[in-house]
């Protein structure tokens, strides 16, 4: 028996025929409760359904989905449905399928060349900019590091840093294929202690990828230029770069690693603010490490190492944690702990003899003390996470105001 639409009789076709007695505005479901997610399949059905009954059909997302859908959708391929019908948010029922978790429709879907419009944009590797919107040969070198140049550029009528990446790293396909991955991750990163990345360029022949521009330079560059920072400072700075770090190690799904934390890879907006930069530039650089690069040759980080990194061993986010101990550290002394020694020297006998900073009480509260030595933990288990260094940091904080309200209030007297 076939219906007036010219499907046979079939148990489910009841619920894809509009009701009358809602004057066809919208489709009569078996369960109202679930999402249906494959609704783009029903616009070629009510084109047909229109032409055929010269009816005006209201297409209408419905808020539950169709349980037992996937006999829906193979009633709908098997009568002719295209399977890769685009609404109006250019989404496809692949697209839905997808974000509902519905598996055997995305299998179905995708053995007859289903398509996902929204996945394959957001597998974007990243913004891509189109190598003639920035015009490098007027670009001025600004900066070099590990990795490669950094230089100033105009794009869009903006200062931004241009990152270049050394031809030693980025020839590789292997590891260009890594960077492109790291971009599309640092494309989705948001917080007001990292550097904004902006987009790579697209058809360049180097490999360049573009950041906010921070014209104040690196904590490198302002311990150069002031030597030691006031107890004040270097806590509010210790605070901007725990809070930047600690956004970092709680994305989800998976922590963002800095594995370089050191005081070049953090720069300061002209509001004082101080921003991480450079994340995961160096689990690019360890692809080539079995290809004879060597990641932290000639360029100080070692100074900044975490012992189970330096010993080859396997390593969290608690590398970073360490790093971090001894960037507070050198505000503190305002130069690098050992600097008359080697910087792999250095990393070696932390590595393998406990050596650490000294620390002095003249210079370093005594809370300040105890949260760096558990911050240089050899065990690394045993190190804190950035959201327990945020917070005895606050605590370090508000006892720094508190003396120094009580210094003022003792300087007062009454004439």
């Amino acid at each position: 028996m076939k219906t007036s639409l010219g499907f046979s009789e079939h148990p489910i076709t009841e619920f894809l025929i509009p009701s009358s007695r809602l004057h066809a505005s919208f489709f009569e479901f078996v369960n109202l409760d679930l999402k249906f997610s494959l609704l783009p399949l029903y616009s070629f059905w009510l084109e047909n359904w229109k032409k055929n009954q010269e009816h005006h059909i209201h297409r209408q997302r419905q808020s539950s989905l169709f349980s037992g859908c996937t006999e829906i959708v193979d009633l709908l391929i098997e009568k002719g449905a295209d399977v890769n019908p685009i609404d109006r948010w250019g989404r496809t029922p692949l697209s839905d399928a997808r974000s509902f978790g519905h598996e055997e429709i995305c299998r179905i879907l995708e053995a007859r060349n289903g398509t996902d419009p929204v996945r394959l944009d957001s597998q974007n590797p990243c913004y891509q900019i189109d190598h003639k919107e920035v015009d490098m040969d007027e670009a001025t070198l600004i900066g070099e590091g590990a990795y490669g140049e950094v230089y100033l550029v105009k794009w869009r009528g903006t200062e931004v840093a241009a990152k270049t990446i050394r031809s030693s790293i980025a020839s590789d396909h292997r590891v260009k294929s890594t960077f492109m991955k790291e971009l599309a991750l640092w494309q989705r990163l948001r917080h007001p202690n990292i550097v904004q990345f902006l987009g790579v360029l697209k058809n360049s022949d180097r490999l360049i990828f573009l950041t906010e521009y921070l014209r104040n330079g690196s904590l490198y560059d302002i311990l150069k230029k002031k030597g030691r920072l006031d107890p004040a400072t270097v806590v509010a700075y210790a605070l901007d770069i725990a809070r930047g770090m600690n956004y970092l190690h709680q994305h989800k799904p998976h922590a963002v690693i800095h594995r370089d934390l050191t005081p070049r890879n953090v720069l300061q907006d002209e509001a004082g603010r101080l921003k991480v930069t450079d994340f995961g530039l160096s689990k690019i650089a360890q692809e080539k490490d079995s290809y004879g690069y060597k990641m932290t040759g000639g360029t100080g980080s070692y100074r900044y190492m975490a012992p189970e990194v330096y010993r080859r061993e396997a390593y969290g986010k608690n590398v970073d944690v360490f790093s971090f101990a001894l960037i507070v550290h050198e505000m503190y002394q305002g130069r690098p702990s050992n600097r008359a020694e080697e910087p792999e020297e250095v990393a070696d006998k932390r590595a393998y003899e406990d050596s650490r900073p000294s620390l002095s009480t003249f210079v370093h509260p005594e809370a300040m003390k105890t949260l760096l030595r558990k911050c240089w933990h050899n065990n690394p288990e045993s190190r804190p996470s950035f959201e327990d260094i945020i917070a005895e940091l606050e605590d370090i904080q508000e006892s720094l105001q508190k003396h120094k309200e009580n210094e003022a209030c003792c300087g007062c007297f009454i004439l």
